[in-house]
């Protein structure tokens, strides 16, 4: 299984509809078995809130559930844990190095 972490900011925006597209996309292609999602914040300030009222309701047009979300800041130990992290912005990769370092970006 491969694992994959999609970041942002305060991930109530973009790294949760990143998160809630894919889910959607494997989901569709029966391939939930095989990857697992999930997104975090390079910051606190929104840990613990709900996706964002404009990302949910872009993806309720497409009829794809943001339910169960909420915002949770990356950890080190997300670095073992997951095979790809895809930041949303060099903003957030720059928040990232600052915090844990740097580390190989490939």
């Amino acid at each position: 299984m491969k694992n994959i972490m999609f970041v942002c900011h305060g991930n109530i925006c973009r790294s949760p509809m990143a998160e809630a597209l894919f889910r959607d996309m494997l989901k569709k292609n029966n391939l939930q078995s095989k990857v697992f999602v999930d997104s975090s914040a390079t910051s606190y300030e929104e840990i613990g809130n709900p996706v964002h009222n404009g990302t949910r309701k872009k993806l309720e047009e497409f009829n794809i559930s943001v339910d169960g979300l909420f915002s949770t800041k990356l950890k080190k130990s997300d670095f073992d844990k997951f095979d790809y992290i895809f930041v949303m912005d060099n903003n957030n990769l720059n928040n990232i190095k600052r915090e844990f370092g740097d580390y190989d970006s490939e």
